[in-house]
């Protein structure tokens, strides 16, 4: 595949984006885009890299996560690269969107989440949970054959296989503190659960028009913040002008208990989102709830570390 690395979308603290001009060739692969996004980093700091193409082409059947069209490695600037193709998303992340519009028209919400919600079913169907939801991890995705514009989930370097990667997870935190469950941050736990929690955070977002799904006194110290979110009975605000539905599907969102907390699943039937339209397909029918559930409760301690699993947003792409 020959191709040509155009400016530069992003950095993050592993990895960069470029955009990608793809050289067609007469008898060459014609199932990848002329442009697409070119996530990069040093051969010898790819780990994180090469897992998230793994993932990638194991969800690559689902429309709303970030499709993969493959990989390689270049010689640029004296220095290996290795380099994944991913589909290209010019409508930016909605973090941007969500800040330059000042908040999203309930419909585009509406839309949006049940979006993220079918990508969630679906990672959490094949054992996977997300751990870092946030209006930053999503993508819109501008497509010909459909009028509305997709949202796609993106950024697989924090994801957790809950059945296979026991040995690979080093037990600290994952994700964005603002965004995350309680039980993630109070005792690293991870579940399908979890996710639902942090697309709550997102949803409010998109609903408020704001970067952060609390509100915290400014004299507030780090520790008292991470107290509120993880160990008091204390969920985030809800606005006043949105519909009944919409604050009747955050609040499901946001139960303390995860073993009480609504599964992605669930949330796709509630009147919310049950006849937003959608942009793709992904069949649901072979989709089961996890056997695996939380068992412990919330812990009250504070956890020592709070180390984020960096890796490089796709955005804005």
């Amino acid at each position: 595949m020959h191709w040509i690395r155009g400016e530069t979308l992003g950095r993050g603290g592993f990895a960069f984006v470029s955009k990608g001009l793809i050289q067609q060739e007469e008898d060459g692969n014609t199932n990848i885009p002329s442009m697409v996004a070119v996530k990069s980093s040093k051969s010898t700091e790819s780990k994180s890299l090469v897992k998230e193409k793994k993932l990638l082409d194991r969800f690559n059947n689902c429309p709303f996560i970030i499709r993969c069209f493959g990989d390689e490695t270049s010689q640029e600037d004296g220095e290996e690269l290795y380099n994944i193709f991913l589909e290209y998303a010019s409508g930016g992340c909605l973090a941007d969107i969500i800040i330059k519009s000042a908040g999203l028209p309930e419909p585009l919400a509406k839309n949006h989440t049940r979006s993220i919600l079918m990508a969630l079913s679906h990672m959490h169907a094949l054992g996977y949970v997300h751990c870092d939801i946030k209006p930053h991890n999503i993508l819109i995705v501008k497509q010909d054959h459909v009028q509305e514009d997709t949202a796609k989930l993106a950024d697989l370097g924090s994801a957790l296989n809950m059945r296979e990667d026991e040995d690979e997870d080093d037990g600290g935190f994952r994700g964005t503190v603002l965004y995350a469950a309680p039980e993630s941050i109070a005792k690293q736990t991870y579940v399908p659960q979890s996710d639902v929690w942090s697309l709550g955070c997102t949803v409010l977002s998109m609903l408020t028009g704001n970067n952060s799904p609390w509100k915290f006194d400014r004299s507030m110290k780090a520790a008292d913040v991470l107290m509120k979110i993880a160990c008091s009975d204390q969920i985030p605000e809800m606005p006043k002008k949105i519909s009944k539905e919409a604050v009747d599907f955050l609040r499901k969102c946001f139960v303390k208990d995860p073993r009480s907390r609504c599964t992605a699943d669930m949330l796709l039937d509630h009147p919310f989102v049950k006849a937003a339209p959608i942009a793709g397909r992904c069949s649901r029918r072979h989709h089961h709830h996890l056997a695996s559930r939380l068992s412990h409760g919330i812990s009250s301690l504070v956890p020592r570390c709070f180390h984020h699993h960096d890796s490089a947003a796709v955005s804005p792409v």
